[in-house]
């Protein structure tokens, strides 16, 4: 049988002091990538899988939390704070093993969740009543860190409209230059070299509150915290991915991020067309409107009515389709169905050229009162932050107006 200080070594077949070098090692690899990852996305002039790079920085998130948390037991065990028969098991070590051998079958593995997250998740259960483990701030439980990422990672699962953008979590006040995209001169030696583009002023980051309300029946507290954690999870992702993308698609700017179809662009970049004359080439033609630089990672946005009603099914003049859908392309460009986008506009642009930052983690509130007749248990979720267009050069928008009682409204493809 294996001894807890076995266990508490993070790699059983070397010495201590190798581990630690060998740790510090892919920990500096893992900051010098991301460090890489950056500056490739801020680089506009190089095309960028962006699915890949969300999964690499989710899976190097994953890795350096790993090592971390390795190295702070090992340093409690260095310097006499932790003792091994008492030590914590260093996560992604014999995960599948208990002490003594015994194998951890997949569904143990999956239970297996902090003791803050219980926490967290009986205070929910009971409606409030149950606080011991909980971090409260001003009434409201914060949701565990742990807790927090499943929910942001959930939100990008449900919502196309949060991948588009460039979702951030700065704490505190984020002010940022606004940036606008870099053009070169034509020169000569000697002549002054002025600036084209770059950071024009500075953008500054609110923080106003988004919130959703979720219900769920008190027969649930007969469910297992692995059950209620899946519905919790499901359910508070959901509601924050509605309300934040709504944000983003029209919010006024105003105690509100400033959405996407409300942001000021240049008149070049606005194209209006009547219903009877919509058709591919109107579509195609905003793909023009937008710095072939942006235009190369550019997505449209559509609202689902919209796209159901006037696009799907549309052909060229090829007499194909326009829209593929096993690929999910429009005019060989991704394409976004929102119901929170404004029917009868069409965005295309480069997403990531917009940034929300949530400001502070997602605060939760329940009661078991405001439906007790209901039998209901009431979850109050509250996240706090805002968005902002950060380069108008990068974003197009055709409005699609109607005709005039005597017109034809037959939709051209």
């Amino acid at each position: 049988m294996k001894t807890k200080a076995a266990i508490c070594r993070v790699n059983k077949s070397l010495p201590i002091d190798e581990e630690k070098k060998m740790n510090e090692k892919r920990l500096n690899e893992i900051k010098a990538r991301k460090a890489e990852i950056r500056t490739l996305l801020e680089d506009t002039s190089k095309d960028v899988n962006l699915e890949e790079i969300n999964s690499e920085l989710d899976n190097l998130d994953k890795e350096q939390r790993t090592l971390e948390k390795r190295a702070e037991i090992a340093q409690k065990l260095e310097t006499g704070e932790l003792e091994p028969d008492n030590a914590e098991k260093a996560p992604g070590l014999d995960d599948d093993e208990e002490e003594g051998g015994k194998e951890m079958n997949t569904e143990e593995r999956k239970t297996k969740m902090s003791k803050e997250v219980r926490s967290f998740l009986k205070y929910m259960i009971t409606g409030g009543r149950e606080t011991r483990g909980v971090t409260l701030t001003n009434g409201q439980a914060v949701v565990p860190e742990e807790l927090d990422d499943e929910i942001i990672t959930e939100m990008r699962e449900v919502s196309d409209v949060i991948n588009f953008i460039n979702l951030k979590n700065v704490r505190g006040t984020l002010r940022v230059g606004n940036l606008s995209a870099i053009g070169a001169n034509k020169d000569k030696d000697g002549d002054a070299i002025t600036a084209n583009g770059g950071v024009t002023g500075d953008v500054t980051f609110g923080s106003y509150r988004t919130s959703a309300k979720i219900e769920l029946g008190v027969g649930l507290d007969t469910e297992s915290l692995d059950a209620f954690k899946e519905i919790v999870v499901s359910e508070l992702a959901l509601a924050l991915a509605i309300e934040l993308e709504s944000e983003v698609m029209t919010g006024t700017g105003t105690n509100e991020a400033e959405g996407l179809f409300v942001a000021e662009l240049p008149a070049a970049q606005k194209v209006s067309v009547k219903l009877s004359e919509f058709g591919h080439k109107a579509l195609s033609s905003i793909k023009g409107k937008i710095r072939r630089a942006y235009g190369k990672r550019a997505s449209y946005v559509v609202n689902t009515e919209t796209f159901h009603d006037l696009i799907e099914g549309m052909v060229g003049t090829d007499g194909h389709p326009i829209y593929n859908e096993s690929t999910e392309m429009l005019l060989k460009k991704p394409v976004i169905i929102s119901d929170e986008a404004p029917k009868n506009k069409i965005l295309f642009g480069y997403g990531k050229r917009y940034w929300y930052n949530y400001n502070m983690a997602p605060q939760v509130a329940s009661s078991e009162h405001e439906k007790f007749s209901e039998g209901m248990i009431v979850h109050r979720a509250l996240a706090f932050g805002d968005g902002h267009v950060m380069d108008s050069k990068a974003f197009a928008i055709l409005e699609i107006t109607a005709d005039s009682a005597s017109s034809n409204t037959e939709v051209k493809g």
